[in-house]
């Protein structure tokens, strides 16, 4: 058991190495959402995100030692007013999680939507496990209903840390920022119910 912690522990530690060496601490970057990009496929929307300085020696140690390395994105819908507050529409929380398995030594990375399984990846690539952990392609977020705006909206996101996630001596907080999206438009034009269509004469 030890044999298999030391390698997972020197697989981590070459993944952060070739990242560069760590910033002083004036210099450290506070993570925060950087890409927030939206695709709408008729009335769903898909998201796109990336998360930029949230990656560190002090998660690798908390992954090595085998415990859940969680960060929480909370994802908002609204409508944009250009002289008015804009209105709040909805709410989707993705959180993505991982874990050490030292037997089959691979990392298990679960991903959920509104506490609902998503996806469950393993890997023995630390770099994968990176890339998984703050950032995500094609995510179905929404899907905006017949009844909601579908003109001027935008989504806004924000991640949230395990307590001690972060650097163990700088104090930084344990949430990032919200991150707003360009505005867009849901173009598929309303369904109509055959049994309410009007007939025809």
């Amino acid at each position: 058991m030890r044999g298999r912690r030391v390698f997972a522990a020197a697989a981590i530690a070459a993944a952060l190495a070739a990242a560069g060496p760590p910033l002083p601490a004036e210099e450290a970057p506070k993570p925060r959402v950087d890409v927030l990009r939206i695709e709408t496929r008729g009335p769903d929307v898909f998201v796109r995100f990336h998360m930029t300085g949230a990656l560190n020696p002090e998660l690798a140690r908390k992954i090595e030692a085998g415990l859940e390395t969680a960060i929480r994105y909370e994802i908002r819908l609204y409508r944009r007013f250009r002289y008015w507050f804009d209105t709040y529409l909805d709410t989707r929380k993705y959180r993505v999680a991982v874990t050490y398995d030292p037997v089959t030594r691979e990392y298990v990375v679960e991903e959920t939507l509104d506490k609902k399984p998503l996806k469950r990846t393993t890997t023995r690539d630390f770099a994968d496990v990176q890339r998984m952990l703050v950032s995500r392609e094609g995510l179905l977020a929404f899907h905006v209903a017949d009844d909601m705006p579908r003109r001027s909206l935008y989504c806004s996101m924000q991640a949230r840390f395990d307590a001690g996630f972060l650097f163990a001596f700088i104090p930084v907080d344990s949430k990032t920022d919200w991150k707003k999206s360009q505005a867009f438009d849901i173009t598929e034009p309303h369904r109509v119910d055959s049994d309410r269509a009007p007939k025809a004469p």
